[in-house]
């Protein structure tokens, strides 16, 4: 065998191979981010007040997720709070954005400019609200103005001792 033809048979092919395993598709998605509901936890009597746990992923293929850390205005988070009453869901009136929260800034690693993880909010309740079984409606807002996907949450029931 040959130089030429060791370098053509045998070395040729097996970098061939290294290179093509080396490039692994990256996970790419769509540019409108969108989020799906993992969980909604109640912990009671937390410093004298209830609190709620909401949890859940989103994808945003341009990585443009969160608010710069002097943008104390912004909100990327939209949380409609419902309560029941006489058996319906209602929505609770909040005219001050209470439900509302930021995201820090992220930025996504690498050449691939998608971002995938979680959100955890700590959602506060008032324990001396009449109504004891709540859910939500949540939506995340990106920095280039593009909407998610609306997700509704479990039904938790608080109050209850």
């Amino acid at each position: 065998m040959t130089r030429n033809s060791f370098i053509a048979f045998v070395i040729f092919p097996v970098v061939a191979i290294l290179f093509l395993i080396s490039c692994s598709k990256e996970e790419t998605y769509p540019k409108i981010p969108e989020i799906t509901f993992k969980s909604l936890k109640l912990l009671q009597n937390v410093a004298l007040n209830d609190s709620v746990i909401l949890i859940f992923s989103f994808t945003d293929g341009d990585g443009d997720i969160g608010s710069p850390k002097l943008d104390t205005v912004s909100r990327d988070v939209f949380i409609k709070f419902y309560e029941m009453k006489d058996g319906v869901f209602v929505p609770f009136d909040d005219p001050f954005g209470a439900f509302n929260y930021r995201v820090p800034f992220l930025i996504p690693r690498g050449n691939n400019n998608s971002l995938k993880g979680d959100i955890l909010i700590n959602v506060d309740y008032n324990p001396l609200q009449p109504n004891d079984t709540v859910k939500y409606e949540v939506y995340l807002r990106d920095r280039a103005g593009h909407k998610s996907n609306t997700i509704v949450t479990s039904t938790i029931i608080t109050g209850v001792e």
